[in-house]
């Protein structure tokens, strides 16, 4: 293959999300894959979030410097199509839409000899393919539905063959994994996983491209999907099938043989701490053979980062001499199952989580969503309140600090369950956890809960940049509940992903102690004490926001803290002031 093609993706951001928690994943695992399948290729990575961290102006507001952003990365994809025909992938997540559209339309309008094709990709793409072809900004991109590797490599070859016509969607139609419209008509070809178990080892060679800067990590995937794939208000089932498509959705793994050869290769380049990006780390263990494998599986990777610790002693002349691994995501019942026959399993399941940390794991994020037994069957978790409460007990025993998942608010709730939900997270100590635990339940496309409101009458429109709808609340005292805490929250919302954690669990704790106020008025059928308790609360909060600014004043932040944070916390101390309207 002759270099007569560039291939750039693009790592979009919006202006709800700046503040990034997450680094680049997915454009540089595609980036990788694609340098080892088409090697004689060039491609490039554009993250928009280090553009605007770069290009950031202590002198302009954010809005102006997320502006400056966009131009800047429409300038450079301009520069790589003026001589080169290209493929411009870009990468759709929540609230991106508008700014791929703008993308879109700023390079075509400039590009008049060569018109790039454009791609779509990511979860924007996944569960939103059949709505966004059909409008008239996206008609003539190529959408890839579930894992981009092979597609990419596929569309690539196929335009390198077709190069005078490779902006004609029509041509791409039979790739697995890709969507397109043709004359007013969506077309998906057949759907296929990548096969991990020969997955190419490091595909990503150089540590920059997963480093997370804010966390001082380095992200890694270990495996993809979920062993259970049925809790109601989640749509990772249909993140490798689509809408209203079936395929193999099942947790994959990647060989064990090749995630050390990664750690391995980006620990001799320094790299310490990484964090483990799976949705579960985990594989199935619901069967006696699934879970014999899944812990061996799990045992083999613990060892393997006890060897790779001694080598690292052994060479001379380099500090930090031991590899931590910040986080992995885990189920409840990978760590305690109330059955009275898995007692042998449970010592064994106890018995991992010990050799992990001492392999380095530090934090285990628990996806318990309800203390409440009615909401965990409405939402299908697959385990018990008891169960949770015991799971977090034994990884606390075991010294691991624990992060919780957990969805306070679903529009079927009733007040008894947020009752028993405030008890539970008080019981179990969740609010002095660095978690966000009084969430409220987002109705994302491709999930099963959409039926649930549907059925009860509750759903409401969609929205695609979001990839959710909205719904109305069964209950009305729940829904002035969650009006008054979403209130609350805003004001603070965007400067908690900016903080650091001990800022940010205090904030946390005071959300707890809010909604506690708030529903125990309910509960007394005393609302008129509402205002009272939220005045209360406001001028807590303000003591608190108070601090956090002297603290950046005392040079606790460094000597030149971000502007997001200035500007966010400006913002929360306006809000603070503000009446909630009731």
């Amino acid at each position: 293959m002759d270099n007569n093609l560039n291939v750039v993706l693009v790592n979009l951001i919006s202006e709800n999300f700046l503040a990034r928690y997450q680094a680049p994943l997915a454009v540089n695992v595609l980036s990788g894959y694609f340098k080892v399948k088409c090697h004689d290729t060039p491609i490039h990575v554009l993250d928009m979030q280090n553009i605007f961290e770069t290009f950031s102006n202590n002198d302009l507001s954010i809005h102006e410097n997320f502006k400056e952003t966009v131009n800047q990365t429409i300038m450079k994809l301009i520069f790589f199509c003026r001589k080169t025909p290209t493929i411009i992938g870009l990468s759709i997540k929540w609230t991106t839409q508008k700014i791929a559209a703008q993308i879109i339309e700023a390079v075509n309008n400039a590009c008049t000899e060569f018109k790039p094709l454009f791609v779509i990709g990511n979860i924007g793409s996944t569960h939103g393919f059949n709505e966004l072809l059909v409008e008239e900004r996206f008609m003539k991109t190529v959408a890839v539905v579930g894992e981009g590797e092979e597609a990419l490599v596929s569309i690539a070859k196929m335009a390198k063959q077709n190069i005078s016509k490779m902006i004609n969607v029509e041509i791409y139609q039979h790739i697995n994994n890709v969507a397109v419209n043709i004359n007013g008509n969506i077309h998906l070809a057949e759907l296929k996983r990548v096969d991990l178990e020969h997955y190419p080892a490091l595909t990503i060679n150089n540590p920059s491209d997963i480093y997370d800067k804010e966390w001082d990590v380095h992200a890694m995937e270990t495996s993809r999907g979920c062993p259970w794939g049925k809790c109601t208000f989640c749509s990772i089932k249909n993140q490798f099938g689509g809408k209203n498509l079936s395929s193999d959705w099942h947790w994959q793994a990647f060989s064990i043989n090749k995630i050390l050869k990664d750690i391995k290769n980006y620990a001799m380049l320094g790299v310490r701490n990484f964090d483990i990006k799976d949705s579960e780390f985990f594989g199935p263990t619901r069967s006696d053979d699934e879970f014999n494998q899944t812990m061996g599986r799990v045992e083999e990777f613990a060892k393997g980062i006890f060897a790779i610790n001694e080598e690292l002693k052994s060479i001379d002349n380099i500090p930090n001499k031991t590899i931590s691994i910040t986080h992995v995501s885990a189920r409840v019942d990978t760590i305690f199952n109330s059955d009275p026959e898995e007692s042998i399993k449970n010592l064994k399941r106890k018995n991992i989580y010990a050799l992990l940390k001492s392999a380095g794991l530090r934090r285990v994020y628990l996806g318990i969503e309800s203390g409440s037994r009615s909401q965990l069957r409405r939402y299908c978790k697959g385990i018990t309140v008891k169960e949770s409460s015991i799971a977090i007990k034994i990884l606390r025993e075991l010294g691991l600090d624990i992060e919780v998942g957990f969805i306070f608010f679903d529009y079927l709730a009733n007040i008894d369950e947020l009752q028993e939900n405030i008890e539970f997270i008080e019981q179990n100590r969740l609010h002095e956890t660095d978690s966000r635990i009084l969430g409220s339940l987002r109705i994302q496309k491709g999930c099963s809960y959409v039926l649930l409101a549907k059925n009860k009458g509750l759903l409401k429109d969609s929205d695609n940049e979001q990839l959710s709808y909205d719904a109305s609340f069964v209950d009305a005292d729940v829904a002035k509940i969650e009006h008054i805490f979403c209130l609350w929250e805003m004001a603070t919302y965007k400067l908690m992903k900016i903080l650091p954690s001990y800022f940010r669990t205090e904030n946390y704790k005071m959300d707890f102690y809010f909604v506690k106020d708030i529903l125990n008025c309910f509960m007394k059928s005393r609302t008129d004490l509402l205002s009272d308790k939220i005045k209360k609360h406001k001028i807590a909060r303000q003591k608190f926001l108070t601090d956090i600014k002297k603290s950046i004043n005392d040079g606790l932040f460094g000597k030149k803290p971000h502007k997001l944070l200035s500007e966010f916390l400006e913002f929360a101390i306006k809000e603070n002031k503000k009446e909630v309207k009731l």
